[in-house]
């Protein structure tokens, strides 16, 4: 497997920033560029060529059997473990270890000494106070005091404080970025049709919060009949060629509305995933999704 070009300049970029400054790099790609082949480069340098030690942090499991996945396709000489409740592994010896933050985060000494730790959706990592990141890190330092750590995101910044690399957070400075814009127009990323509704809501009255919309408000402006209606009617409509579909909605009540009114048209069972979704039923749900045969709806008459 050999990496796009954008993939190497990122690289060499995470290099050439460790090796010039003192500070915390972080890679900014957007979502399906190829994160994950990056971080899978590093660790294979880390461990061939300098015979280093690696740690690749994240928050959910599907993201460490991605990192897991890419790793073992890029660099299949380079011996990985994973350390996840959730994925029932409990490696600890090996270069490389990919681990959930919430099974180790109180777990450094455990795992050993490494010389780079890997931050995959690095927006997550807490501003301020101490959070699962910053105690494990804390302690990670303590066993190698020169460990350096490297941030990878599609989104460097919060609504409420903005950039994620400051002087005084974990991550200080971003080494690399390749734009959505950027990837489309050199043909690795597909363009974005977006599709203007048939009726637009009228969301004149909605408040702003911390930069965005509030949620309790959206939630019931569109989570009225005549709004469900008007949404599922363009959905129908748009989404007749597609074979699988996803739905974001403003809460579960809203979610289980549009998951009932699809279910109803649809010759595949319809799944519904939210934050109270059992571990295991998610991962079914993601796995039957993933594998689904087209032709999701059949021909109806979309609502009116």
């Amino acid at each position: 497997m050999k990496l796009r070009p954008y993939q190497e300049e990122a690289v060499h970029a995470v290099y050439e920033h460790l090796q010039n400054r003192e500070d915390n790099p972080c890679v900014v790609l957007p979502t399906g560029s190829g994160k994950s082949l990056v971080i899978a480069q590093i660790c294979s340098d880390a461990v061939l060529r300098w015979g280093g030690r690696v740690l690749i942090l994240a928050h959910v499991k599907e993201l460490l059997q991605q990192n897991a996945d890419k790793l073992h396709r890029l660099a299949p000489d380079v011996n990985f473990g994973i350390y996840s409740a959730g994925l029932k592994s409990r490696n600890t010896k090996e270069p490389v270890i990919i681990a959930g933050i919430q099974s180790v985060y109180e777990k450094a000494c455990e795992l050993g000494a490494f010389d780079l730790i890997l931050i995959d959706e690095a927006h997550l990592l807490p501003e301020n106070g101490e959070g699962m990141y910053r105690t494990f890190i804390k302690e990670a330092k303590i066993v190698n005091p020169n460990v350096r750590l490297v941030g990878f995101t599609a989104t460097p910044y919060r609504m409420t404080s903005g950039l994620i690399c400051k002087p005084e957070n974990l991550l200080n400075h971003v080494c690399y970025e390749k734009g959505v814009k950027a990837l489309i127009n050199e043909g690795y990323l597909c363009h974005i049709h977006t599709k203007v509704p048939a009726q637009k809501i009228d969301c004149s009255n909605l408040h702003v919060r911390n930069g965005e919309f509030r949620s309790d408000e959206v939630a019931e402006l569109f989570s009225t009949e005549s709004a469900v209606q008007m949404i599922f009617s363009d959905i129908l409509t748009n989404t007749r060629d597609r074979g699988k579909i996803i739905i974001f909605c403003c809460d579960v009540a809203q979610a289980m509305l549009f998951r009932n009114q699809l279910a109803r048209y649809a010759d595949q069972s319809v799944g519904l995933i939210t934050g109270e979704t059992p571990a295991n039923e998610r991962a079914e749900l993601i796995a039957r999704f993933q594998n689904q045969p087209t032709g999701l709806l059949r021909e109806v008459t979309p609502l009116r």
